[in-house]
């Protein structure tokens, strides 16, 4: 796997990125699951095409500062009677399993109810060792295919550096704008 300046990027394929078997694949069943888990469990699991991978929720504090102050940014912001912004407690339904980025904006719901995001608009990833390489491939792709999705951006945490990704006026994602 390989950023969009084609560098090598590490983190597709280690151990944490395995599949994990005698988890429900099913996307209802599998965000229904997620809540069975002990609040101090050490890992993060992520379904999709089928398969459960899992990530370390431990990150560092470089990687907390970045998704921090993203949130802060995005609270103050966004319209909280139009769109609400949170860190990854959320699923988000991506068509072919979930995934939980480090921040999700969602439109506004009435209700409380749920597992995942409606409808997620902007997604977040902070670049991590164990997972840049599914963030620049797999889930480009997947959060792409959400339609409501309007805009994809991963921050790296070592350097002021940031890739963003927004929906075209023709609907489909246009080529990333690089931001250092």
């Amino acid at each position: 796997m390989s950023y969009p300046d084609g560098r090598t990027a590490p983190g597709f394929g280690e151990r944490s990125q395995q599949p994990i078997e005698n988890i429900p694949t099913d996307t209802e069943a599998f965000l229904r699951w997620g809540t069975t888990l002990d609040p101090d469990h050490p890992f993060k699991y992520e379904l999709s095409n089928g398969k459960v991978s899992r990530t370390m929720i431990n990150v560092s504090k470089a990687h907390w500062r970045v998704t921090a102050n993203i949130l802060r940014e995005l609270l103050q912001k966004v319209d909280p009677a139009r769109y609400e912004a949170g860190p990854t407690e959320l699923g988000v339904r991506t068509g072919v399993g979930v995934r939980y980025p480090d921040i999700v904006v969602d439109r506004a719901s009435a209700t409380a109810e749920g597992l995942a995001c409606q409808t997620p608009v902007f997604v977040v990833e902070v670049l991590s060792p164990s997972t840049e390489g599914l963030d620049f491939t797999v889930k480009l792709r997947e959060y792409s295919a959400i339609d409501s999705v309007q805009a994809y951006l991963i921050c790296s945490q070592d350097e002021p550096r940031a890739w963003v990704w927004q929906r075209g006026t023709d609907g489909a994602p246009e080529l990333p704008v690089e931001l250092a």
